[in-house]
């Protein structure tokens, strides 16, 4: 487990949530003492990135019919209603 400073994780804050996002726990520490731990969650939202690229690398090429399909379908939705649809 890697220990870092209440400063190191303040000024850093973004990058060690996408860590902790990918599995790392990271001990917080202040004057040398145990803060807490910060832990993934149990059970993960999404895969890491380097994961999902390595399943799309995976995967067979787009069969030119059904590429027409979804492009027909997608088509036939029109514009979304709003900028963030749900």
């Amino acid at each position: 487990m890697k220990r870092l400073t209440v400063t190191e994780v303040a000024r850093k804050f973004s990058a060690i949530a996408d860590r902790v996002s990918d599995g790392e726990e990271i001990e917080v520490v202040r004057n040398g003492a145990p803060l807490m731990r910060l832990l993934p969650p149990s059970s993960p939202r999404a895969l890491p990135v380097a994961a999902w690229r390595e399943l799309l690398a995976d995967l067979p090429p787009v069969d030119e019919d059904f590429a027409r399909d979804v492009e027909a379908a997608r088509e036939s939705l029109g514009p979304p209603r709003t900028a963030w649809p749900s």
